[in-house]
């Protein structure tokens, strides 16, 4: 059986792209049942936010900086 660390060994090597068109069709698998419920406070939370970084109050930084940044506070390897 396929674990989910060799599913993801093989998305990591796929293109960006091909990465970024695999999320919304793992969604789409999901039954609407299955889906995380996300609480009013986390909807709300998630609007202001959205708000901030389109008016441009919230600076935003790329995914691979914050991981590293966020890695290297952890002391895990790069």
């Amino acid at each position: 059986m396929t674990t989910i660390e060799e599913i993801l060994a093989v998305v990591r090597a796929l293109p960006a792209e091909e990465r970024s068109r695999l999320i919304p069709l793992l969604w789409d698998e999901l039954a609407d049942e299955e889906r995380v419920i996300l609480s009013p406070d986390w909807i709300s939370e998630i609007q202001r936010r959205s708000e901030m970084v389109e008016s441009g109050l919230m600076k935003t930084e790329e995914w691979q900086s914050v991981r590293k940044l966020a890695r290297r506070a952890a002391g895990l390897s790069e």
